[in-house]
This record gives structure tokens, C-alpha cells and sequence, in this order.
């Protein structure tokens, strides 16, 4: 308390997800989180710079008071390095570094429907090319080991 007022700390969000099946999903996350006072990070937000992609990223996430994972049906853009895609590394840097987690898990409805919103948007990893779905599973596994919020 400063002066009689009390100070609300205003925390940094990472928010985590695959990006062009999930952009909708992800606005929303954003102004609730801007909403509510606090401060949103994420991948698509960062400008090109000499370091690697993924440096930029763990700097950010170790900087994030916690990170918000939205999880659809899809994989995501593979780091070349780990063979794992970037939301599945974001997600594990964050428990590695004691960043509470907040998963929210899109469930098989929710996809369907938006699926039929728009017959060609790749919401599924069998859809995209490349499909990694054996890496999708386990990670699906892996989130959903942990606390969740199922969407429906």
C-alpha cells in the first residue's frame, strides 16, 4: 500500500498456442487478459532479432509470471533442434522453470464446430501436412496429466 492505495501487481501472461487455426481463440485470451489489468506475451508479438527464435522465447517466458496454454487439435510449427513443436517447448520450459501453468484444452466439440465454420481451416493434425500426430497425442497426454479447463 502506497500512499493509502493499494497496488495491484499487474502480471505478464505468456499465452501459448498454434497459431493460424488458433488466432480467434487467442484474441480473446489476450483482451481478457488485458481486461483484467494484466499484461500479454506471446510468440507473434516479438519482432525479428539476431538471437535465435527460441532464446527470444525463453527469455520471455522466464520473465512471464505465468504461462497460458490454449490447446486445440493441432501440433504445431517444429523447432528444428528438439523435433517438438514450439507451443509443446513453451509448455515445458514454463514447468521446468516453476511457471505455473494454466491449460485450457478445446475439446472434440468445440473443434467440430469450428471446423464446420470454415470447411478449409486445418483444425486438425491429420489436416496439415507433415501430420505429427503420434507427437500431438503425447503431448495432449502430457497437458491434460495436469489441472486443465476443458472448452466446450
Amino acid at each position: 500500500m502506497i500512499g493509502g492505495v493499494f497496488l495491484e501487481k499487474k502480471l505478464q501472461v505468456f499465452v501459448s498456442s498454434t497459431y493460424q487455426d488458433l488466432i480467434e481463440e487467442k484474441q480473446k485470451a489476450v483482451e481478457g487478459i488485458l481486461r483484467a489489468g494484466h499484461i500479454p506475451a506471446g510468440m507473434e508479438l516479438f519482432t525479428a532479432t539476431s538471437k535465435s527464435q527460441w532464446k527470444v522465447i525463453e527469455e520471455w517466458i522466464k520473465e512471464s509470471d505465468l504461462l497460458m496454454l490454449i490447446l486445440g487439435g493441432r501440433y504445431g510449427t517444429i523447432e528444428p533442434e528438439s523435433g517438438k513443436s514450439y507451443t509443446h517447448l513453451e509448455y515445458e520450459f514454463a514447468l521446468e522453470h516453476d511457471i505455473p501453468v494454466f491449460a485450457i484444452v478445446l475439446n472434440d466439440q468445440y473443434l467440430a464446430n469450428k471446423k464446420s465454420k470454415d470447411v478449409k481451416l486445418q483444425v486438425y493434425e491429420h489436416e496439415v501436412e507433415n501430420p505429427q500426430i503420434e507427437k500431438y497425442k503425447s503431448f495432449k497426454e502430457l497437458v491434460t496429466s495436469k489441472m486443465v479447463i476443458f472448452v466446450g
